[in-house]
């Protein structure tokens, strides 16, 4: 994201036609500013969270 790389690990579910996995990303890691908290102190109710939910299927 934006040329950053960051490790990311998490569960992987193999199964003889493909593969799935549900990961939590954290934006910020990234330098994803637009409405972070972790970057903006004043932001309030117009904040957005950091951490997003990924969710992956492969079909092979």
């Amino acid at each position: 994201i934006k040329g950053k790389t960051n490790e990311v690990k998490f569960p992987l579910l193999m199964t003889e036609n493909g593969a799935s996995a549900e990961l939590k990303i954290d934006r910020s890691k990234y330098d994803v500013r637009y409405g972070s908290t972790s970057f903006f102190d004043n932001l309030k109710d117009k904040a957005i969270y950091d951490e997003f939910d990924l969710e992956v299927n492969l079909v092979f």
